[in-house]
């Protein structure tokens, strides 16, 4: 697939977004008005503690159990919950009733999967030994469990897959969700990644010097400015509705977006370190390109994972620069410093970028970008993000790219609704 045009007989489209973050719990409609008040959603951490730790930001998300039963909101953990109802949420706004989808796929993506119930394991047998092991929590502690209960809740009965990696999780899934409605597997595929805060990760990751320090501070991620010191970490889930065009078609679906290309791959790196080499690699996104049969002055705006690291940033760009020759660097935005990094937020990005800037034709500008490490990107004006976005390329298409620790990168092209037509 990834070599050769995507067949247009199998075209993926975008039918339903389903997102709980921090800006707030909904579908299409709900994420775009968010956005659109340019205000970021980091706060001081108010779930547990953060007394002694270097860093006290994080992107929460409240209560979600009043959106499920009661029996769901009793037995599911939290992260699984994130997960269901950002499920249920997509397939309505897809206008798709759970169980009533032959075959529908999930592949979900995520960074840390539940560490709550595996610290909640791990704690019973360090307390209590064999009897302190808790054969309820013990399913929950296996990577693939966020899914299952996707699955069951929305009875889904296709292809399941979960990807698990520190770092572009989401895109990954969503490369590979495309690839199973190409190669004709399903016809519908739920897409993303979820991701939840607990204090022994939040912890660890800080004193690794990951996120963005309070001391000295001012601490916040703040992606290609060359104030960034750390990325801030979050916590939601974002889903997306892919289809395959015909049935999208058949059953008059409103499409957001069309996923002309999709590819991943690596870049050789040292273990958890951003890459050295990525000036001289391109080849993910020039393999999505080739897929969406786009030349590279045709990527209108790039969402980039913009974590706030000063070397995995610069990386990114270098990616995208290479990729982008002979055309200049085009619009390039993030949304970590908006809800935190997480595993949902390379599906929350494919959502944006598919409403905002193919839908209205602007690019959310980065809330806080006031020294950038380059002049061809432009600055935040005082006082946040409220100012109006700049706009896209004029009928350029959308790159959507995700790059991890270690040189794990994804790479989606989305192309404007008008383009399944």
């Amino acid at each position: 697939m990834d070599e050769h045009p995507m067949p247009s007989e199998r075209a993926v489209v975008v039918t339903g977004i389903g997102s709980v973050s921090a800006l707030g719990v909904g579908g299409g409609a709900t994420v775009a008005a968010a956005l659109a008040r340019g205000v970021p959603a980091v706060a001081p951490i108010r779930a547990f503690s953060t007394d002694g730790a270097a860093s006290h930001l994080g992107g929460e998300v409240g209560d979600v159990g009043d959106r499920l039963g009661p029996d769901e909101a009793r037995r599911l953990p939290r992260v699984s919950q994130f997960a269901v109802v950002a499920a249920r949420l997509a397939l309505a706004d897809a206008g798709l009733e759970a169980g009533a989808v032959p075959a529908l796929g999930i592949v979900l993506g995520s960074h840390w999967g539940d560490f709550r119930s595996s610290e909640t394991f791990a704690s019973g047998y360090l307390s209590r030994g064999p009897l302190g092991l808790s054969p309820l929590v013990f399913p929950s502690t296996v990577m693939n469990a966020m899914g299952a209960h996707v699955a069951m809740a929305v009875g889904a009965r296709g292809p399941m897959l979960t990807l698990n990696q520190p770092g572009g999780a989401a895109e990954a899934a969503i490369v590979r969700a495309t690839a199973f409605i190409v190669a004709g597997r399903a016809d519908v595929v739920l897409a993303g990644g979820v991701d939840e805060l607990c204090e022994v990760l939040f912890r660890e990751i800080a004193r690794l010097g990951i996120t963005s320090p309070a001391d000295p501070g001012p601490e916040g991620c703040r992606p290609f400015d060359r104030r960034a010191d750390g990325t801030v970490l979050g916590e939601g889930a974002t889903l997306l509705v892919l289809e395959a065009l015909p049935a999208a078609r058949t059953r008059g679906a409103r499409i957001y977006a069309v996923v002309e290309g999709a590819a991943s791959g690596g870049i050789r790196a040292p273990a958890y370190r951003a890459p050295h080499n990525a000036r001289r690699d391109p080849a993910v996104i020039r393999r999505a390109l080739v897929q969406a049969g786009r030349q590279p002055g045709e990527i209108g705006a790039a969402y980039l994972t913009g974590s706030g690291s000063p070397t995995l940033d610069a990386c990114e760009l270098d990616l995208l620069e290479a990729a982008s020759r002979p055309a200049p660097l085009p619009p390039v935005t993030a949304l970590t410093p908006f809800v935190g990094d997480h595993a949902g937020l390379g599906a929350l990005r494919v959502a944006v970028a598919a409403i905002v800037t193919l839908g209205q034709g602007r690019v959310p500008p980065l809330p806080d970008l006031r020294v950038p490490v380059r002049p061809d990107l432009v600055p935040s004006r005082p006082g946040g993000g409220s100012e109006p976005a700049p706009r896209g390329r004029p009928g350029g298409v959308v790159l959507v790219h995700g790059l991890a620790p270690g040189g794990s990168e994804a790479a989606v092209v989305l192309g404007p609704a008008g383009g399944a037509a």
